[in-house]
């Protein structure tokens, strides 16, 4: 059996030694519930406090405007629906061809239900054009949705322009940061952002823990009711899940993204050595203005499906896209909003993390440009 190579670290990420080993007492000793009136209740939940000083920090947030929910998932789909609740008069939603599942699957279902979403397009690089949004609002427009970073092609969006658009018209602004936390700084106060979601199981934690920024001052109606979370979020609450993300967030800080100088090292060697020894490749999205671990790449004549599984039996483990939705025998929703051309060119994401290295890089490469070649030689 190859040692195994994980290069698919926007799906998820292995946790940290650090994190888990801040979580294990709420595993074991501390497994008191933070609602109870006793010592041992009240202890954890001074913990709970803690944790959300360090996410709140890493936002440059107040305390009170951090929700902790169980994903990103449940926290977009908070934000949007509270949105939607606050303007009962109003039926006009804006977001974008190439946001997360969570996102467009809400927007669905708002469609059948008698609102109207405008989609911004996107260009051949993945970018959104401003005066396109500025020309889609009128004056029934309640929301805009924009992500921070595309989880498969990478791009980053200008989120503090929109932001800046949104407040202009008083129009409240969800942003999915789930690919960018830990990647890029993000400011919630520069960018004037309402709400705003993460998932810890992208920054090291497991899964099972998410973020919702509530601008404080902005009418908030539960998703799910009870008391917990300041009567903001029912349930109780995970407790080792979220010593864990508070943890990751703390690091993230320590850390001041000195990672990413790895990351885009890495990176941009892979696609330097793939591009030098392997003909008619393809490179996805807004090469200069992406996170610095991602790549999403092609290899014309090749399909992503054979080129992953004779991959993984190398021991090396990319991705074809969103994992939300590896299971949908589609295209990339993403890549056909960039006018791919999916016909010629299937695509590969490669997301790098921490533990990833130089020697991992090379191997992966090494490999890589056996199985296209032996692919194509099928053809």
């Amino acid at each position: 059996m190859n040692k195994q190579i994980y290069f698919d670290n926007n799906a998820t990420t292995k946790c940290d030694e650090e994190v888990l080993k801040e979580m294990l007492p709420f595993l074991e000793e501390n497994y008191g519930n933070p609602s109870s009136i006793y010592e041992f209740g009240k202890d954890v939940k001074e913990k709970i406090t803690l944790a959300r000083k360090q996410v709140a920090k890493l936002l440059n947030a107040k305390e009170k405007e951090i929700i902790f929910t169980s994903c990103a998932s449940e926290s977009n789909v908070t934000a949007i629906m509270n949105a939607v609740k606050n303007n009962p008069n109003k039926k006009h939603i804006i977001t974008t061809s190439v946001e997360h599942a969570s996102i467009l699957e809400t927007m669905k279902y708002l469609e059948d239900v008698g609102y109207t979403v405008t989609y911004l397009s996107v260009d051949n690089k993945g970018r959104i054009d401003l005066e396109e949004l500025k020309k889609s609002i009128n004056d029934d427009t309640l929301l805009i949705a924009v992500m921070m970073a595309n989880n498969e092609i990478g791009n980053i969006y200008p989120i503090k322009e929109i932001g800046e658009i949104a407040k202009k018209n008083n129009i409240t602004f969800h942003c999915d940061a789930v690919q960018a936390i830990g990647k890029i700084p993000i400011d919630v106060k520069e960018i004037q952002v309402d709400t705003l979601s993460m998932s810890g199981h992208k920054i090291h934690t497991p899964k099972g823990i998410g973020i919702l920024y509530v601008r404080d001052g902005l009418p908030y109606i539960p998703l799910v009711f009870g008391h917990q979370e300041n009567n903001r979020r029912g349930g109780t609450e995970n407790v080792p899940y979220i010593m864990g993300i508070g943890k990751a967030a703390e690091m993230i800080l320590e850390d001041n993204y000195e990672i990413n100088k790895k990351l885009k090292y890495l990176r941009d060697k892979l696609e330097k050595d793939v591009k030098e020894n392997i003909e008619d490749v393809m490179i996805y999205g807004d090469l200069d203005n992406r996170l610095p671990n991602t790549s999403s790449m092609a290899f014309k004549g090749v399909k992503s499906e054979e080129l992953l599984l004779v991959l993984e039996s190398f021991g090396i483990c990319v991705s074809t896209g969103s994992a939300c939705n590896s299971m949908i025998a589609e295209p990339s929703h993403v890549l056909k909003a960039c006018h791919a051309d999916l016909e010629n060119y299937s695509p590969i994401r490669i997301s790098l993390g921490k533990y990833n290295t130089e020697e991992e890089v090379n191997i992966f490469v090494k490999n890589l440009i056996t199985v296209v070649n032996m692919l194509r030689r099928r053809k």
